[in-house]
C-alpha cells in the first residue's frame, strides 16, 4: 500500500472543502499513532497516540471496510457525526483508519432556524389575506404543488388543470385582472388559460378538488 504520508493531500483536500466543519484524522494502525490531522476540533495532534485498537472497530466494520455514520461527542461537548474507512496494505492487513468528523452544532442551529421559519402558522381566517385573491391564488398553487410532489418546472397541462379547477372553485377569476395574474403564475398564455378554465368549469369534480 502507498505510504500513509501520501494520503495527507487527501486529508487536506477534504478539510478544505468543509472548513471548520469536518475534522479529518488518519490513524496509523501499525504504529498506533495519528499520522495526520486536519481541521482539528480536539487537542489531538499529529504523532499523538491513536488510542484505536483493531478490536474496537472490527465488530462494526462493514464488508466495504467502512464504519458508520455514528454519533459521538467532541472534547468541547459538541455533537459530531462520524464515518470511518479502513485502509489495508498490499497483503490485506489493516494499515490505517481514516476518520471524518462532522460538527453538528452549526448545522443543527441552522436547521432550527429554518424549521421555525417554515413552521410559521398563519391565521387562515385573516380577512386581509382572505380578501386578497392574489394571496389565495399563491396559496392554492403552492399547496397543490406540495400535494402533487412537483416543482414549478415540472408542471404539465394535467397538473395546471387541477390548479385551475381549484382556482375556479375558489372564485378567483371573478376578480379583475385575475386571468393575467394566473396566466403569468402558471407560465402560460391567456388563451391557454381560458381553455383550462373552460375545461375546469365542465368538470364535475371541480368543487370536490377545492
Amino acid at each position: 500500500m502507498t505510504e500513509l504520508h501520501a494520503l495527507t493531500p487527501i486529508c487536506k483536500a477534504i478539510s478544505a472543502l468543509f472548513p471548520g466543519q469536518v475534522e479529518v484524522v488518519l490513524h496509523d494502525l501499525k504504529t498506533g499513532r495519528i499520522s495526520a490531522i486536519e481541521n482539528g476540533f480536539s487537542p489531538r495532534k499529529q504523532g499523538d497516540d491513536s488510542l484505536v485498537e483493531t478490536a474496537d472497530f472490527q465488530s462494526e466494520l462493514r464488508p466495504d471496510d467502512t464504519i458508520g455514520p455514528y454519533l459521538k461527542s467532541n472534547s468541547d461537548g459538541a455533537r459530531l457525526r462520524s464515518v470511518s474507512a479502513l485502509l489495508r496494505d498490499e497483503a490485506g492487513r489493516p494499515s490505517a483508519l481514516l476518520c471524518l468528523n462532522l460538527r453538528l452544532t452549526e448545522l443543527e442551529a441552522a436547521r432550527d432556524v429554518l424549521a421555525a421559519l417554515t413552521s410559521f402558522q398563519m391565521d387562515t381566517g385573516s380577512n386581509m389575506l382572505r380578501n386578497d385573491w392574489r394571496e389565495v391564488t399563491n396559496s392554492i398553487v403552492a399547496s397543490t404543488l406540495k400535494e402533487l410532489k412537483l416543482s414549478f418546472n415540472q408542471l404539465r397541462r394535467p397538473n395546471r388543470l387541477i390548479i385551475v379547477e381549484r382556482l375556479v372553485s375558489a372564485d378567483i377569476f371573478a376578480a379583475r385582472g385575475s386571468t393575467d395574474y394566473v396566466a403569468e403564475v402558471l407560465g402560460i398564455s391567456r388563451a391557454s388559460l381560458y381553455e383550462l378554465i373552460r375545461q375546469a368549469k365542465q368538470s364535475p369534480d371541480t368543487k370536490v378538488k377545492r
